[in-house]
C-alpha cells in the first residue's frame, strides 16, 4: 500500500509559509532574469484575478492588487525539509516524486498497527501536514501511480481499495497523467476528457494509433502500471561525522588524542562496514572565543589502520597547534575505495604507505610543509621556476605501446656556476670554467628573456647553447650574461 502527500501550488505555500502576511494578499512568484521574468506561481486569490503562470512580469504587475515577488530556493528547501520530516514519521520508506514539487509517496505496509487502518493514517497524515502550515492532499491506493493520480486529482483525502483503483480514477480528468502535448491535443480531437474515458477504449487499438505509449497510458488509466519504488536512503557520507562537547577546556594535546581515537574509531567502523577506507580526516576545532581551528589530514592512500591515522593526526596538530584552549572539537571523515596493488614477485620492496606518510609528516613539522613534496613547474616565464606539492601515487600504467623518444635534457645547475668569457665581438669565443680552458666550436643566440619588470624581483639575462671542447673533451652547455651584476654563469649543461 502507498500512501501519496501532495501539497498543492507547492512554490507559493512555500513562499506564504516564511512571509505569513502573505496569506491574505494575491501574489504573485517570479523566475528567471530580469527583464524576462515569468510568473512560475500565483496563489488562489492572484488565479482569481486572473494571474496565470507564464505571464510576464509587466503583464502581473498590471494588475494593481496583486504582489510580485521573486522567487527564493531557501524558502522552498525548508519548506520541503518540513514535509520531509513529517512524511518519516508515518513510515521509514518514502519516496520524492520529482515531477511534482513538494510530493512524497510513502510505503505504509505494515503501519496500520501504529497508526489504524489506511483512511485513519491518510487523515492523521494530512492533519498533521497542516499543522505545519501547508495545505496537502493525501491519496492510499495498492498502485504507487494510482495514489498519486488520486492525490493530483483529489482534494482531502482519498482511498482506494484493492482493484477498485480504476473505479476509484474514472473521474479525473487527463491532466493527473501528464500527457505530452501531442497526446493531449489528440486525445481532446477525440473527445477524451476523463481517466475513465481513456480506460473503456481498446488497448490494442490505442497501440495501433500512438505506440506503446498508448500502453501505458492506458494501464495509468486503469491504475495498473507497476512502479519499482527507490526509497530515500540517509547520505552515508553526511554520516561520518562525530561531535563532542568537553566539560572542561582542554589545553594540552595528549587528552584530546586520546578523545580523537575514540572518534577515529567511531569512524573506521562504520567505513569497513561498507568495505571503504578513510581518504580524510578534517578536525575541526571549537576554542575559547568562539573561534574555529580547522585542519585536514590527506593520507596519499585511502587508509583503514587506526594508529597511522592517529600519527598523522598528532603530526599536524603539534606543527599547526591551536591558539587557545579547547571547548569541543568534531572529527569529519571523507571515504574511499581501499588501495590494492599486486606486487610482482622480483621487483623490490616498496616502503609501505602509511610508514612514509607518517615518515613525510615528520619531515613537514621539521622543515616546514612548503619543503616537502614533488617539484611542479610554474605557469611562469622566469625559468626553472617551480613550486612544492604533496606526493601522489603515480599513474596506472598504459598498456598501448608508446614510440621510444630520448629528447635532450638540459641538466640546470642549482646555483649557477660562475665561469670566464672572452668575447669576439658580442658573441662567446673562448670559455674558462674550472679551472680549464675551451674553445666555443658552435654557438647559438644570444636569446634576450626578461620577466617581472612591476616588482623588485625583476630578472633580465642574454643566454646562449654553445659546444665547448679541448683537445680531448668536449661539452655542450647554455651560459648566460646577467646584466646587473656583469657576470657570466653556466645556466646547465645539455645530456
Amino acid at each position: 500500500m502507498y500512501a501519496v502527500l501532495h501539497p498543492p501550488n507547492f512554490f507559493a505555500q512555500a513562499a506564504a509559509h516564511q512571509r505569513p502576511e502573505l496569506r491574505k494578499r494575491p501574489f504573485a512568484l517570479l523566475d528567471g532574469e530580469p527583464p524576462a521574468e515569468i510568473v512560475v506561481a500565483a496563489n488562489k486569490a492572484a488565479r482569481a484575478l486572473g494571474v496565470e503562470a507564464g505571464m510576464t512580469r509587466l503583464q502581473a504587475e498590471s494588475f494593481p492588487e496583486v504582489v510580485a515577488l521573486s522567487r527564493k530556493l531557501k524558502d522552498e528547501a525548508s519548506a520541503q525539509m518540513i514535509l520531509h520530516t513529517i512524511v518519516c514519521l508515518f513510515s521509514p520508506r518514502i519516496e520524492y516524486v520529482e515531477k511534482y514539487p513538494g510530493t512524497y509517496a510513502l510505503d505504509i505496509e505494515g503501519m496500520n498497527r501504529l497508526y489504524g487502518d489506511a483512511e485513519q493514517l491518510a487523515t492523521k497524515l494530512r492533519q498533521s501536514t497542516m499543522a505545519a502550515g501547508f495545505l496537502a492532499n493525501v491519496a492510499i491506493a495498492e498502485n504507487f501511480h494510482a495514489a498519486v493520480c488520486l492525490a493530483l486529482g483529489r482534494t482531502g483525502v482519498s482511498v482506494a481499495l484493492p482493484g477498485c483503483e480504476a473505479e476509484a480514477m474514472r473521474d479525473l480528468p487527463l491532466r493527473v497523467l501528464s500527457l505530452e502535448p501531442q497526446h493531449e491535443e489528440i486525445f481532446q480531437s477525440w473527445g477524451i476528457r476523463t481517466c475513465g474515458e481513456l480506460a473503456a477504449l481498446a488497448e490494442t487499438d490505442l497501440i495501433a494509433r500512438i505506440g506503446q505509449t498508448g500502453k501505458k497510458l492506458h494501464s495509468l488509466a486503469r491504475g495498473e502500471w507497476p512502479h519499482l519504488m527507490f526509497p530515500i536512503e540517509p547520505s552515508f557520507e553526511e554520516g561520518l561525522i562525530e561531535r563532542m562537547e568537553l566539560d572542561h577546556p582542554v589545553e594540552i594535546l595528549e587528552p584530546l588524542l586520546f578523545l580523537l581515537a575514540r572518534m577515529t574509531d567511531a569512524l573506521l567502523e562504520r567505513v569497513k562496514l561498507k568495505a571503504r577506507a578513510i581518504a580524510s580526516l578534517r578536525v575541526v576545532l571549537n576554542v575559547d572565543g568562539d573561534k574555529l581551528h580547522e585542519r585536514i589530514v590527506r593520507p596519499a592512500l585511502p587508509l583503514q589502520d587506526r594508529p597511522t591515522l592517529l600519527k598523522l593526526l598528532q603530526l599536524d596538530l603539534e606543527t599547526h597547534p591551536p591558539s587557545a584552549a579547547i571547548l569541543g572539537l568534531e572529527l569529519h571523515a571523507q571515504s574511499a575505495a581501499p588501495y590494492r596493488a599486486q606486487h610482482g614477485l622480483f621487483l623490490p620492496q616498496a616502503p609501505e604507505p602509511g610508514r612514509l606518510e607518517i615518515t613525510l609528516a615528520r619531515l613537514r613539522k621539521l622543515v616546514g610543509e612548503q619543503r616537502v613534496g614533488s617539484p611542479e613547474l610554474t605557469d611562469d616565464h622566469r625559468p626553472n621556476a617551480f613550486r612544492m606539492i604533496p606526493f601522489a601515487p603515480p599513474p596506472p600504467a598504459r598498456s598501448e605501446k608508446q614510440s621510444l623518444s630520448v629528447p635532450t635534457a638540459l641538466r640546470v645547475s642549482r646555483p649557477p656556476q660562475a665561469v670566464g668569457v672572452v668575447l669576439t665581438g658580442n658573441a662567446p669565443a673562448q670559455v674558462f670554467w674550472e679551472g680549464q680552458k675551451y674553445i666555443v666550436r658552435e654557438i647559438a643566440g644570444p636569446w634576450r628573456v626578461s620577466g617581472q619588470w612591476w616588482s623588485e624581483a625583476n630578472w633580465c639575462r642574454e643566454e646562449w647553447d654553445v659546444r665547448l671542447g679541448t683537445e680531448t673533451a668536449e661539452r655542450v652547455c647554455r651560459i648566460a650574461f646577467d646584466p646587473s651584476s656583469r657576470c657570466w654563469y653556466v645556466q646547465g649543461t645539455y645530456d
